[in-house]
């Protein structure tokens, strides 16, 4: 079972005050997403934490704390082969143009899993902006909130355009 939320178009506009009332707190100041990609993937995975850290409601659903993610690098090389495509081709959908879904990105890595989901946002300008967007989506925070995922990879790519920046987060159960 796939569990992902397909929106046109996520552009988070959020500012501090809008990240505080959402749980983030923030003890630096936001990490561009032009940041080098360690350093992006290791605040994303932090704000992710710390928000799984506390229950929380995702729409009409209530989650309770959840356990910490690890950091995949399969799931990682999933997330940026996905992201890389979207910005290359210039599309914004779990679905890529040669028909692949999630699922087959992250099997493509070697990564075995008895469960995955996938968010991606177009647009946020760092990684607090994204996790804000995507927590204050129902279908995104279930997924970023969801006890049985214990691996995470993300990332980030610049379309052509200025301001468009594909993201990719994905959740994986490794297969027992």
């Amino acid at each position: 079972m796939l569990f992902f939320m397909s929106r046109p178009l996520l552009r988070a506009s959020v500012c501090v005050s809008g990240l505080l009332s959402l749980g983030v707190a923030l003890a630096i100041s936001p990490l561009p997403a032009s940041a080098p990609p360690a350093v992006m993937q290791a605040r994303v995975l932090g704000l992710v934490n710390q928000a799984r850290a506390k229950g929380r409601r995702c729409g009409d659903r209530y989650f309770s704390p959840a356990a910490t993610l690890r950091e995949s690098a399969d799931l990682d090389k999933a997330a940026t082969a996905h992201a890389t495509d979207m910005a290359r081709r210039g599309y914004f959908d779990h679905h890529a143009p040669d028909g692949s879904e999630p699922r087959d990105r992250v099997r493509r890595t070697g990564y075995r899993w008895s469960l995955i989901g996938e968010n991606i946002a177009f647009g946020p300008e760092s990684a607090e902006e994204v996790v804000a967007g995507w927590l204050a989506s129902a279908g995104h925070c279930a997924n970023l909130m969801d006890p049985r995922f214990r691996d995470m990879g993300i990332a980030v790519a610049k379309g052509r355009k200025r301001g468009h920046f594909y993201w990719v987060q994905e959740f994986g159960k490794p297969a027992p």
